[in-house]
């Protein structure tokens, strides 16, 4: 599994427990550190070659049937936001 794949499913975990188990907690940020630090965010993002939106984008599609959709563009646009990648306007 790529260090963008496994992010991304850190993403969609992060998204599931967050939607199942926090029931929307007023810290979501504060949530979101925390467990990227746990999950050594920072160890994977520091091996990723340059990734594009189209990069996301695909993951995304690929992983479609893996999870709650909910989830999934959930963590998209929160992968997209971790990285830096812009958000297309809505």
């Amino acid at each position: 599994m790529s260090p963008l794949e496994k992010l991304f499913c850190l993403e969609i975990e992060f998204h599931r427990r967050l939607r199942t188990d926090a029931h929307q907690p007023a810290d979501r940020c504060g949530l979101h550190t925390s467990y990227a630090l746990q999950s050594g965010y920072d160890q994977l993002i520091r091996t990723l070659d340059p990734v594009t939106a189209r990069d996301v984008e695909t993951l995304r599609e690929r992983l479609t049937l893996a999870a709650d959709a909910r989830d999934i563009l959930a963590a998209r646009d929160s992968l997209k936001q971790v990285l830096g990648i812009r958000l297309p306007d809505a």
